[in-house]
């Protein structure tokens, strides 16, 4: 697997990191379970981040307009990465229980992705096209 996706949510952790070492948040603010790093750019972009449990991690990148993000991580240890790139993409990611990985990247526009993980699974979805569409239920 390639090492990009780690690599976008370490300048992101930077980005973050130096954006609240310039005052701009007070990280007392943050809760310890919510460990997310939210960057957009572009117009009418939506995100809307949900996480219950402990090391629960989830990154968006939007670039773009009009672009959405809805992520719930229920348990322990989740990974999310949602890339987008577009206009109008949409993403709609639910993973509950321990230790589930998910790298979603989309490159184009009016693309849906949905994705439903419980217990431990690992998934990875590339999309490079105009309005593609996936969904995708894990046990």
């Amino acid at each position: 697997m390639s090492t990009l996706p780690y690599r976008i949510c370490a300048w992101l952790g930077f980005a973050f990191y130096c954006f609240v070492g310039m005052g701009q948040v007070n990280a007392q603010e943050l809760s310890l379970n919510l460990q997310a790093l939210l960057e957009r750019s572009g117009r009418d972009n939506l995100i809307t981040l949900i996480q219950q449990g402990n090391i629960n991690i989830g990154g968006v990148l939007q670039a773009g307009n009009d672009n959405s993000a809805y992520l719930i991580q229920q348990g322990n240890n989740n990974n999310a990465i949602v890339i987008q790139v577009g206009i109008e993409n949409e993403v709609q990611l639910q993973q509950a229980g321990n230790s589930n990985s998910a790298l979603i990247t989309q490159w184009g526009d009016a693309n849906l992705v949905q994705l439903n993980q419980t217990g431990s699974n690992n998934f990875s979805i590339t999309q490079i096209a105009d309005n593609a569409a996936i969904s995708i239920t894990q046990y």
